[in-house]
């Protein structure tokens, strides 16, 4: 059974402001796929210092979408008999993530790219029967919606002792002494309504982050998802364009206009916009009732 047939997604990628005054193209990418017992979401964030970071978060995304159903696949992860424990989901990944880094060596050399320029992160989230595994490299965001609508966070997004600095795929981390530093993977087991993946053009619209503590001077970090802004797309929209037929295609294009001007956080971000939203079909009826106005 396709897991994608019990879950609606909606999932797109779109220039930032700043990208398009500079005539920058888009450096994001996202990919979601299913096959027979899971899911996979893929988002990249094309580093904006890498002359061909949009290439290299393409690339990667599919090499990622490639090796992770080659893994599950042969784990029989999709089946009913073997589950995944959360220290055989790290060495999977691990092994899994190494493997699209030398793809994208591989495909760097037959381009005659230089390989530091494809940098990019990378967060994966597989979607089993009954849990979500994810992994990521670098930042953005991730998080859950459980069966009380609460919501939080899935990963912690990769920071370095600069602003804005983070560590790419490409980057040199994967000494076994020093990978688990850069490289984090969580396994979820318990019923979810819907989870969602992010580049950080995505966070400030969508996750208490970098708050000021007056009392401490300094800033912070909540990496909590602001219910508010998910609540509606998960109950109401995504429910409502599934129930009117429309296609993925039709579905993206709708969520690609709502990254791009649906408030005013997301209209007036300069960055580069990507978003992974998975809500669980509900055995209901949807009303249609005040649909519009959010996606």
């Amino acid at each position: 059974m396709l897991v994608g047939e019990h879950w609606m997604y909606a999932y797109a990628s779109v220039i930032g402001n700043s990208h398009t005054l500079d005539s920058k193209p888009c450096q994001d990418h996202c990919r979601v796929e299913h096959y027979e017992g899971f899911s996979i979401a893929v988002v990249c964030d094309g580093a904006g210092s890498c002359v061909h970071s949009d290439i290299g978060s393409k690339a990667t995304t599919e090499l990622a979408v490639y090796r992770f159903q080659e893994a599950i696949s042969d784990l029989a992860w999709d089946g009913e008999k073997e589950r995944p424990t959360l220290e055989g989901w790290k060495e999977v990944a691990k092994k899994t993530l190494l493997d699209v880094r030398n793809d994208l060596e591989e495909f760097a050399s037959h381009e005659g790219l230089e390989f530091k320029s494809l940098s990019c992160t990378v967060i994966v989230a597989i979607r089993l029967m009954d849990a979500l595994l994810l992994t990521h490299i670098g930042d953005g965001r991730a998080g859950y919606c459980n069966a009380n609508d609460e919501w939080f966070p899935l990963m912690t997004p990769f920071r370095g002792k600069e602003a804005n600095e983070t560590v790419f795929i490409t980057s040199d981390i994967w000494d076994a002494g020093v990978l688990d530093t850069y490289l984090e993977s969580v396994l979820i087991q318990e019923e979810i309504k819907a989870f969602c993946l992010l580049t950080d053009g995505c966070e400030k619209a969508s996750f208490e982050c970098n708050l000021f503590d007056s009392e401490k001077g300094t800033f912070y970090d909540p990496n909590r998802p602001y219910k508010e802004f998910f609540h509606k797309n998960v109950t109401t929209n995504l429910p409502a364009f599934w129930s009117l037929g429309m296609t993925q295609m039709e579905i993206n294009q709708r969520w690609a206009e709502f990254l791009t001007s649906g408030n005013a956080r997301l209209k007036m971000e300069p960055d580069d916009k990507t978003m992974v939203l998975a809500v669980r079909k509900a055995n209901q009826t949807i009303s249609l009732d005040g649909a519009t106005g959010t996606a």
